[in-house]
């Protein structure tokens, strides 16, 4: 979900800024002040009120002028809010404010959450192997084959990829719908070898039983 289909959505009043700001606030970095001061400035946008600055965002808030202006200096700096330019019908350059970069924060927490369910194991494992195994298996709803055992015992003893980047390819492939031994392989190949300095070995040999399998 990108931010524009966000901001549609909000436009169109299916998902609510406010509640989203108190689902994450703490999560994205923002204290309790922040969050209500991001819910006014939103609030405000909404209604069309083209010269938001300190004063304005006073008279709304229990602030004085300072106080908003430092507030808004500071999330500023820190990526939460910037200033964009449109032209109106006039053909007048205005400033306002914009919030895509707090809705972009929002997105990529939430998008680290689906993230890590994807990821996640129902038990702890002894092994790396065996972690990747189970988490496979919840994605496949089956057990595995031993050649697909085979397989993950493989790249992390053979080809000696890194657990994390293991996941990171079981997440592409559940992202693409295409959740199997052989796509995720091909995306740990492919990735190794767009790595520059790898220590990762490219010029896999596989033994027949198994290249037959990863190319069926």
């Amino acid at each position: 979900m990108n931010v524009l289909l966000v901001k549609q959505l909000l436009k169109e009043q299916i998902i609510d800024f406010d509640r989203m700001i108190k689902k994450s606030y703490k999560a994205i970095g923002l204290k309790e002040v922040e969050a209500i001061f991001l819910m006014e400035l939103h609030t405000l946008t909404e209604k069309n009120v083209k010269s938001i600055n300190p004063t304005v965002i006073a008279s709304y808030l229990s602030l004085d002028e300072e106080e908003a202006a430092n507030l808004l200096d500071s999330m500023m700096q820190r990526g939460y809010l910037s200033f964009v330019l449109s032209e109106n019908k006039q053909g007048v350059m205005t400033e306002s404010i914009s919030l895509d970069q707090t809705i972009k924060k929002i997105l990529t927490y939430y998008q680290q959450q689906v993230d890590e369910a994807i990821v996640k194991t129902q038990h702890e494992s002894d092994t790396d192997e065996s972690e990747i195994a189970e988490i496979l298996e919840i994605q496949l709803q089956r057990q595995l084959k031993p050649l697909e055992v085979e397989v993950i015992i493989k790249w992390i003893h053979e080809y000696h990829y890194q657990k994390n980047d293991i996941k990171a390819a079981i997440i592409d492939a559940v992202k693409a719908g295409r959740t199997s031994i052989s796509y995720i392989d091909n995306v740990l190949l492919k990735k190794s070898k767009n790595q520059v300095g790898k220590t990762i070995k490219t010029n896999r040999k596989k033994s027949k039983i198994l290249q037959d399998f990863l190319e069926s």
